[in-house]
């Protein structure tokens, strides 16, 4: 995507003023092993977490293991995700659902994870 010179100016600005502002705490989100919640190792043990396929963050618990494959997801955005492609039948829940079938063989009709 092309990007207009006005929304890069915009954007320069916006960071610029937010870098600026002294009411802005400057830290980024951690997860309950003290990291960077996006991170896929932990800084303190070097233990390396599975990426979940839907979001790419870590799977630290409640996983849902695809079979044919050694991929896995985060159990609540997994349900999350099946609940969205129930309700709105979006092209883009299709897509996710192609690419979840190519690449780990997860059925066309997905369900909930409770374990």
């Amino acid at each position: 995507a092309v990007v207009s010179t006005q929304s890069t100016g915009e954007a320069k600005e916006w960071v610029l003023a937010v870098s600026m502002d002294q009411q802005v705490q400057q830290v980024l989100n951690t997860d309950e092993r003290g990291c960077y919640e996006a991170s896929l190792m932990n800084i303190h043990t070097s233990v390396t977490s599975p990426q979940c396929i839907l979001t790419g963050y870590p799977v630290l618990r409640g996983e849902v293991v695809f079979r044919n494959s050694s991929r896995v997801a985060n159990k609540d955005d997994w349900n999350v995700y099946v609940m969205a492609r129930k309700v709105t039948h979006s092209v883009e829940c299709q897509d996710v659902m192609s690419y979840l079938q190519q690449t780990t063989g997860a059925p066309s009709n997905p369900s909930y994870s409770f374990q």
